[in-house]
């Protein structure tokens, strides 16, 4: 009796073992993505929880990015409309993190200020974003990664 119980039991846990490793993983596309952004990190502020809607999409060589920004500016860009552009993405690279993810990063020029991002994309479908704008100080925000496009 013990046996067969012993047995069942290992069966059992066989099959759910089964049902967790056969699930897709999600793996993050680092050559088109889309980062739902949930929280900021400033250098020189407290950080804090954003609205829904901002983010920032990399599709066919194109930046697509919708941010808010706090930090000091060293030199400010006149008539600038702030963190919200569709522009070419140049020096994509891509590398791996470990086995659980894969870092983009990139630049986009928006005369007069280069953008340089860092986007790690994570199998848990967290997304971490490095700013370094080359008039300001750097920001760090945080969201979640979108398989669909």
């Amino acid at each position: 009796m013990m046996g067969k119980r012993l047995v069942l039991s290992a069966v059992c846990l066989w099959g759910s073992l089964m049902s967790v490793f056969s699930q897709d993983a999600k793996v993050f596309d680092a050559d088109s993505f889309n980062v739902a952004v949930t929280y900021m990190m400033p250098v020189s502020y407290p950080a804090r929880t954003l609205s829904y809607g901002y983010g920032v999409a990399l599709r066919n060589d194109s930046a697509f990015v919708y941010l808010p920004y706090m930090g000091r500016v060293y030199q400010p860009a006149m008539n600038d409309d702030g963190l919200r552009f569709a522009l070419p993405a140049k020096d994509v690279k891509t590398r791996d993190v470990g086995d659980k993810g894969k870092r983009v990063e990139f630049s986009v020029r928006k005369v007069p200020v280069v953008y340089k991002f860092t986007v790690t994309g994570y199998e848990s479908g967290r997304a971490d974003i490095i700013l370094i704008p080359s008039n300001a100080q750097s920001i760090s925000y945080s969201g979640y990664w979108n398989e669909d496009i």
